[in-house]
């Protein structure tokens, strides 16, 4: 498949509505070289040969061997101009890709901040929950030397009777 000199669409060879420049032999669609069906028609019936707008311009004031440079010039300027925006589709990607990984980036430290705020809480919550488990020991501890007194200070009572 080729692509037509004019607006850089698929042409196929076998397509109806191309037309082949007889100088640089590249391909066009037929409506893009604005021929009208009359024109075309006429072209087919007596085998004239057609030329493309650069080629008819250059046909008429250089020598064919610099006319065939300036088209091989011209070639591969189309070349490095299609090479070139190709290229740069690939750093339009590029770019929304940086720009998805920021994204990704900031989210990221959002919720690690979140996770560090998530861990004081904890810690300190385990620290209260250490604090409550000594007090519950010491007043266990409490109780059961109060238990020991009164039933040490029952016994008393109970030997006097």
């Amino acid at each position: 498949m080729v692509n037509c000199k004019l607006c850089s669409k698929t042409v196929s060879r076998e397509d109806k509505t191309k037309i082949v420049c007889v100088t640089c032999q590249n391909l066009f669609h037929v409506k893009c070289t604005k021929i009208d069906s009359t024109d075309l028609e006429g072209l087919k019936e007596t085998s004239k040969k057609w030329r493309c707008s650069d080629c008819e311009l250059l046909s008429g004031t250089l020598p064919a061997a610099e006319s065939s440079s300036i088209l091989d010039l011209l070639r591969g300027l189309t070349e490095e101009v299609r090479e070139l925006k190709s290229k740069l589709q690939g750093i339009d990607e590029l770019k929304e890709i940086k720009e998805a990984l920021q994204k990704q980036a900031e989210l990221s430290f959002e919720n690690m901040d979140r996770l560090l705020k998530i861990e004081t809480l904890l810690e300190e919550q385990k620290t209260h929950v250490e604090n409550l488990t000594i007090e519950n020991n010491k007043l266990k501890t409490k109780i059961s030397e109060l238990e020991i007194r009164l039933n040490f200070t029952e016994q008393n009572l109970l030997d006097r009777r």
